[in-house]
């Protein structure tokens, strides 16, 4: 209800009491003639007077009735109103407790970018009291090459559209603030009114992130400063070995040639002498064998496994050595002949003058087992476990074990294992059996594939 309701609504009332007294003294006029014509004038008076006292009393009471009637909706009205504002004075005070509580610095300003409003957060950050920053261009607390940046972003508040960007603001002792800004477009009756944001202090992490890029930088530099210092180690390894291996094949072609013209105690010192060289060889063999493998691989692929062990079996006497030709591919990598070099190696080597080998493979699964047996003095129980431990437990002499470590390192690294057992199961008089695993590749594991040329093979993903 409105302010001009109630004098309309008391004026209507007056009227329609008028008209009602009007309508009931002409009625009562009338009457009073036709019934009592003969009435005397003092009588008349009396009735007259009784009915207009009776007839303004019946009008007076239904004007106050009204009147009531009004008063209570005013009043009404009024409480409604009284609570309304009281509502609205809570919701300000609560909005804008939680504005000036906000860890977001909040910013308001008009369409000429002139600052309307700005919470304690906000003047905290520039250090800038309330005060001072109302009334003043938002310029004014940007870096120079910033304005352009921030006119743009205001024509596009004009045009009603929202922003999300980061900025550097200007505090009051002159250092920069970095801020996430986040920027709401405001209208009043269709009009641009400027824009309410929201600033989040992000300086911390800029200068994290600077310092974590400066780090990079450095690591970078570091890196690329390392692979030159490990490229220029490796020229000079591979120069060292290459001579030294020379020079070990061409002394131990002398001892050759000095053992077959020596007898008695100058044989036994030159046979001794090729040992030690061929020793030498065998360690420089390992030495490169080991920066091999720490080297970075370039992957797996397939292997022909029935060429590598046929050129190792060529290194050693044919009829030592027993093996059924085999047609498998398997996932390995230049190393490979490494492991049958050690194993058969070692089974010539420890297995006295009649050792005979045999080389099987078989198939299981997405897997080749592989056994390279001899009949040899076989190997403890208590040593099976270690047998491949014995370099790093450093339990003999220095390098000792250092061939099967190797070969248990590389059929690891193709994701094989290796085990030691009985040639013949409980019977350690029959000689030793070396057994390890190797990923098929081909057709026969179908996690790998083979390229349409046939020449090589990859990992497929699952």
């Amino acid at each position: 209800m409105n302010d001009d309701i109630p004098p309309t609504n008391l004026y209507l009332t007056l009227a329609k009491v008028g008209v009602f007294a009007f309508v009931l003294m002409s009625a009562y006029q009338y009457l009073k003639d036709h019934f009592y014509p003969e009435i005397s004038l003092a009588d008349s008076h009396l009735h007259t007077v009784i009915f207009t006292t009776l007839l303004a009393t019946t009008a007076a009471f239904f004007v106050l009735r009204k009147q009531q009637s009004l008063l209570s909706m005013l009043g009404a009205e009024a409480n409604e109103r009284r609570g309304t504002e009281e509502a609205l004075r809570k919701s300000e005070e609560k909005f804008r407790s939680i504005v000036e509580s906000a860890n977001e610095g909040i910013l308001q300003v008009d369409s000429c970018s002139v600052i309307t409003y700005a919470n304690h957060t906000m003047t905290g950050m520039l250090g800038y009291p309330v005060e001072e920053m109302l009334g003043r261009p938002l310029a004014d607390y940007l870096l120079p090459e910033e304005i352009d940046l921030h006119n743009n972003r205001m024509a596009e508040r004009a045009r009603g559209l929202d922003g999300r960007y980061e900025c550097r603001l200007r505090h009051r002792d002159g250092s920069v603030r970095w801020a996430l800004v986040s920027a709401t477009a405001r209208t009043d009756g269709g009009r641009s009114a400027g824009s309410f944001a929201m600033y989040t202090d992000i300086t911390g992490r800029k200068q994290a992130e600077g310092v974590l890029q400066r780090h990079t930088e450095d690591l970078t530099r570091l890196h690329q400063q390392l692979a030159s210092a490990n490229r220029e180690a490796n020229l000079y390894l591979d120069i060292l070995t290459h001579d030294i291996k020379n020079t070990e094949n061409v002394s131990n072609l002398y001892a050759d040639l000095l053992i077959e013209t020596l007898d008695g105690d100058a044989r036994t010192y030159a046979e001794r002498l090729q040992r030690s060289i061929r020793k030498s060889i065998e360690i420089l063999g390992n030495v490169s064998t080991i920066r091999r493998i720490h080297q970075p691989s370039d992957g797996h692929r397939c292997v022909d496994l029935d060429t590598v062990i046929r050129d190792e079996i060529a290194q050693f006497p044919e009829e030592i050595i027993r093996y059924e030709a085999t047609r498998h591919t398997v996932l390995a990598d230049d190393l490979l002949p490494e492991v049958f070099s050690n194993l058969i190696g070692n089974a010539v080597k420890f297995g006295g003058p009649d050792v005979e080998i045999t080389i099987r493979v078989d198939a299981e699964d997405e897997f080749l087992r592989v056994s390279v047996e001899d009949t040899g003095p076989g190997v403890p129980d208590d040593q099976k476990e270690e047998i491949f431990h014995r370099y790093q437990k450093r339990r003999r002499g220095v390098g000792e074990g250092l061939g099967l470590y190797l070969v248990q390192v590389l059929i690891e690294r193709y994701g094989g294992r290796i085990w030691v057992e009985d040639r013949i199961p409980g019977r350690t008089e029959e000689g030793a059996a070396f057994r390890f695993t190797l990923p098929k590749a081909g057709d026969d594991n179908p996690a790998v594939r083979v390229d349409e040329t046939g020449a090589g093979c990859e990992v497929g993903s699952d």
